[in-house]
Formats: structure tokens, sequence, C-alpha cells
């Protein structure tokens, strides 16, 4: 029996319209969204490099990972975004017709271990029947239960976490081998070997789950209460959905949930996620924020991990700047042109002057950082901080163009210098604001998140959570909508 292309739902033999959504299956199934728009590049940044650090601490990956999501950022039904909301994901336009998501051939992998994720090839099943297993509980932690229809929240939740986090740095899926015309369950995951994307997903579900759970459990025990901003979010977010479905197009917000994460979880279900997060990650930050090591213990710290420290680019003696400036193109340049095309000396020399005279004015004012901060704001052509005082923090040495950089880092500089600096991208007018030694800062968030990912690892250790692969199944999601 042909299913219907946008939700699934079986279809009577030659019908073109769907007795579920009630849409034309004669209409595209794919509705291409936007391109996401290249982000405007600031005026006096390089390709920034990693900062510098202990590279294997990055303590409750998955938790933060979602925590910006767990306000629910949806897309509209258009596939254009709202403003701070995930942007859709485009299937790439040669992409071949969709592969029947629910055909009895093998996948890949076929089915392997019924211990791990690997115990089914393929977890997807039509929604008919992920609903009806719906109160099917999937996982256990002590007497807490993961049901089906509470896994789809999670599931998809990490598929668009991830996808989102892809976008923010200019790539897709694709860049990892993901291929939007296939379903998850069959091809292999660009990122872990062994298994398909469908698994790998699972797998980071079923770890979230575990992280917020078992943090949920301790703040209980702990007697620890939900801030009032929490509380309230998780109050008022069938009416925050409502509106958003409303103003997206959709007949309500269970159509918005469901756009999101599938037919087969539901508002109850969505709630579920966001007391759980809110009471776990809520938990773990408060225990976190405790954490204020000494200054000997900072010492101790950075001493034992040095050579880890080191091998990253830290030192004792590496330190960052943080420097105020304004920007002036030469006359007739642009954001768009000043990297590509080339200026005369005239309009260089006009861009000087009026760098000059901005630089003048603010010499003739109280010549405070606060005065320069508004010039800033007024006249800067840097689109990366001409709202914030023309303010650049924590800048590492060799973060920036050449000519700014070395002004930035001359040994003789003082808190208060300022001066006119051309570089290839025009004049600045500098103000410095200080600099810091980093391995303090570094070696103190570290040592508090070493403390923080202890307490997280305890927490999963005594309430160690159990699994029922087989019992799993998921919805299906058409990503490229």
């Amino acid at each position: 029996m042909e299913k219907c292309k946008f939700c699934q739902a079986e279809l009577e033999k030659n019908s073109t319209l769907c007795p579920a959504c009630g849409k034309d299956q004669q209409e595209e199934a794919e509705q291409a969204a936007p391109q996401p728009t290249e982000p405007q590049a600031t005026a006096a940044k390089e390709e920034k490099p990693a900062a510098p650090g202990k590279t294997s601490i990055l303590v409750m990956v998955i938790i933060l990972a979602l925590a910006a999501l767990a306000g629910m950022l949806f897309v509209g039904q258009s596939g254009k975004a709202p403003e701070e909301t995930v942007p859709a994901i485009t299937a790439p336009q040669d992409a071949a017709e969709p592969t029947d998501l629910f055909a009895t051939e093998a996948t890949i992998p076929a089915d392997g271990n019924p211990d791990d994720v690997t115990c089914k090839g393929t977890y997807t099943a039509d929604d008919e029947t992920v609903i009806a297993a719906g109160d099917t509980v999937v996982a256990t932690m002590g007497d807490a239960t993961l049901t089906v229809s509470q896994l789809q929240v999670y599931y998809w939740m990490e598929v668009r976490n991830f996808l989102t986090n892809l976008y923010y740095y200019g790539v897709d899926g694709t860049y990892y081998g993901m291929d939007y015309s296939l379903g998850l369950d069959y091809q292999s995951c660009g990122i872990a070997s062994g298994m398909t994307w469908q698994q790998f997903f699972l797998e980071s579900a079923l770890g979230s789950w575990a992280n917020y759970q078992s943090l949920a459990l301790e703040a209980q025990k702990a007697g620890y209460e939900m801030d009032e901003a929490a509380r309230t979010e998780i109050d008022t977010t069938p009416e925050t959905l409502r509106i958003q479905a409303e103003s997206n197009g959709f007949a309500d917000a269970q159509a918005l949930l469901a756009y999101n994460v599938g037919n087969c979880a539901d508002m109850e279900d969505y709630l579920h996620f966001l007391e759980l997060y809110h009471s776990g990650a809520g938990y773990f930050n408060d225990f976190s924020a405790k954490q204020v090591p000494t200054d000997e213990e900072v010492d101790a710290f950075f001493t034992e991990n040095e050579a880890a420290y080191a091998a990253n680019g830290l030192t004792r003696d590496t330190r960052s700047v943080d420097v105020r400036h304004i920007l002036v193109f030469p006359e007739g340049a642009d954001n768009s042109t000043i990297r590509t095309e080339t200026f005369s000396d005239e309009a260089w020399a006009a861009g000087e002057k009026q760098a000059q005279e901005i630089l003048d004015a603010w010499l003739a004012g109280e010549k405070t950082e606060e005065s320069f901060a508004a010039l800033a704001n007024e006249k800067s052509a840097d689109p990366g901080s001409n709202t914030n005082g023309g303010l650049y923090t924590e800048v590492m040495q060799g973060e920036m163009v050449p000519e700014f950089d070395d002004w930035c880092f001359d040994e003789a500089r003082q808190v208060g210098d300022y001066a006119i600096v051309r570089t290839s991208l025009g004049f600045h007018i500098m103000y410095f604001s200080g600099s810091n030694t980093l391995w303090q800062t570094y070696a103190r968030q570290d040592w508090a998140a070493e403390k923080a990912q202890a307490m997280l690892d305890a927490a999963l250790e005594a309430h160690p959570m159990e699994v029922d692969y087989s019992a799993i199944v998921l919805g299906y999601v058409d990503l490229a909508s």
C-alpha cells in the first residue's frame, strides 16, 4: 500500500489526497527552505583559532548542547525560520527521490547486539505503530521511566541540535556525508563508525535522558528547587507554542510540535522533557557555580596539567587583550568591497582624514572609554563591533589582522593608549582597554568543570540506566522540509 509523501499515512489505491493530513500527493514532497545567509565577516578579525585550554575537559557536552533547544526553537511550515529559531535544512538540489523508509529489507548495518544501540538495523516504524506503542517503557532508572512517546522528543531534539550546530559553523549534514534524501537508518554515520545516523542520534538521546534524569534525582535528594524563570517557562510553554504555531501557519501547537519532532509525541511529552531538563540542568548549573577554587588550587591544577595546556598554546605568559576600535573605510569602500577591490591613494587619504577628524572629536571631549564607545557605535563601519562600543574582548595574539594585532600586543601598550592604525581593511581608531593573563582563567574554569563532571559521573553511577532496545520504535520527520 502506498504512503503519504508528507505524513506517511497509508493511502487508498490511486488516491491523490491523504485522509490524515489532507495534502495533495501531486504537490512537491520537499519544500525547499531558503539557503542560510552567510554571516557578515567582521572588519577586523581574521579567522579565529580555537581558544587554548585543556581540550579534554568539555563538561556536560550533551546538556550544554541541548540547552539552546530547551525552549523549543521551532521553524515555520514555510521553511522560513522566525528570528532566533533553528534554521530549516535544505535538501541538496540533486537529491534523489526519498527511499521507502519502511522497506522490509535489511538496512545498514543489519540487526546487531540486542543489548546496545545496534539492536535494530532500523528503529523506524509508521506513525500508527509508534503511537500505539507510545506508553511502552524503553528505559528505566530506578522508578523513573522513559516511554516511546517521550523518547521521540529527545531523539529529534538531538537531530535538530546537531544540524543547527553545524549551521552555525557554516556547514550542514552533508559535510559529514549525511544524505537528506535517505532515512537516517539507511546511511552509515559519518562521525561514529559501526552505526547508522539513526543509531548515533538514538544513543545520544538516551544519554541525554540519563544525564537529565540522574541529575534530577540528585536534585531531589539535595532539596534543589527549580528557579522561578524555569518554572514560568514550563508553565507558559503551551501558550508560547500556540502563538508560534499561529504566526507560522500551523493549525495549533500540536501541529507545530509534530512538524519538529514528529506525529508520535504530544505536548505532555514535550513538557516532560522540559521538566526533566530544567530540574537536571538547573541543579548541575547551580552546583557548577558553587565550585570556586582557591588561588592555591588554581595554581596546583595548572601545574598538574601544564603540558596539556602548553600543547594547546597556553603558558603562564599567554595573555589576551580587550580593545575598542572605530573602523573607517577608504572613501567609496564598504563591507562588501573592502576585501575584493582596490582603492586609489586619494580614497585612502580621504579615509584617513575622516579617521583623524573622529579621533580629534573624541580628544576634544571627555577622552574617556565611555565616550570612545559612544563614537564607535555612531561612526564605526565594523559590523562585528559597532553595536557594543567597538569592543573586542579576550583577543588572542594572531587573531586580528597583522597591524591591528601588532599594536595591541606591543609590550609597551598601556590602558588608555590610542592611535590610528592602517590595515588592509581601512583605518582603525584604537583604544586599549586592558590585558588579561589567561592561565588562571582557564585553570579556574577547568578545575570547576572537572568537579562538576565528577558529580555527574557519580550521579550516573548511583542511578544506572537500563534500556530495552527491542521495544524502541521511532517516527519520521522530514529534515529536508
